[in-house]
């Protein structure tokens, strides 16, 4: 990338029978040279105040209480929301980055088997199941040969919650020649993006 860009803190918020969910996207560190790894979070509770005491590791009662919790009384009805909720959200991260989505909770073994009943179905997201953690690689990947010779605009599907592999890949990015003076023709161009096409799903897992 030749450009810095700056990453911020985002979230989304959203209420079922009563409860409060907030979903937390934050920029944790580069993995790669100009890629970032971002963590998600998300919690349920009865107010903004304890989930943001909770997601900011208060040693208080408030807190305390959402330790060991994976939802609150709507069960999986409001997990299934804030899964739609990620999948949203991951298109505020720039083009090479990548999410994390670890399973932290008092019960880790018992979250990592839950998120799989969604997250296991999606071939574009990496579960790793030493560390209880879920990645999801936004297009291009870090290591697309696209980024040696293209500046790469992020774009979003017309369908933000659709599986991001096959030719929806291509969906999700637009190029333009590094080099300016030297347009290249569609034959050029697909030829740089085929090694792509024909590769599995990139599977580095970030510290």
């Amino acid at each position: 990338m030749s450009y810095r860009v700056r990453r911020k803190f985002t979230g989304s918020k959203f209420s079922v029978d009563g409860q409060i969910c907030k979903v937390f996207l934050e920029p944790k560190c580069k993995y790669r040279d100009d890629f970032y790894l971002w963590n998600v979070g998300f919690a349920v509770g009865k107010s903004n105040r304890q989930i943001n005491d909770w997601y900011q590791g208060r040693k208080n009662k408030r807190a305390r209480s959402l330790q060991g919790k994976i939802v609150g009384r709507s069960g999986t009805k409001i997990l299934r929301k804030a899964y739609e909720e990620v999948f949203k959200l991951r298109w505020k991260i720039e083009p090479g980055d990548a999410i994390c989505i670890a399973c932290t909770s008092g019960k880790p073994d018992q979250q990592f088997r839950v998120f799989w009943r969604w997250l296991g179905r999606h071939l574009d997201i990496v579960g790793n199941f030493d560390t209880r953690n879920y990645y999801w690689y936004r297009p291009p990947n870090p290591t697309d040969p696209v980024w040696n010779h293209f500046n790469i605009r992020g774009l979003i599907p017309a369908n933000p919650l659709i599986e991001t592999t096959g030719s929806v890949y291509f969906d999700c990015f637009s190029v333009l020649p590094k080099v300016q003076d030297s347009l290249l023709s569609t034959e050029q161009i697909t030829d740089l993006l085929f090694p792509v096409s024909t590769t599995g799903p990139f599977l580095e897992m970030p510290t």
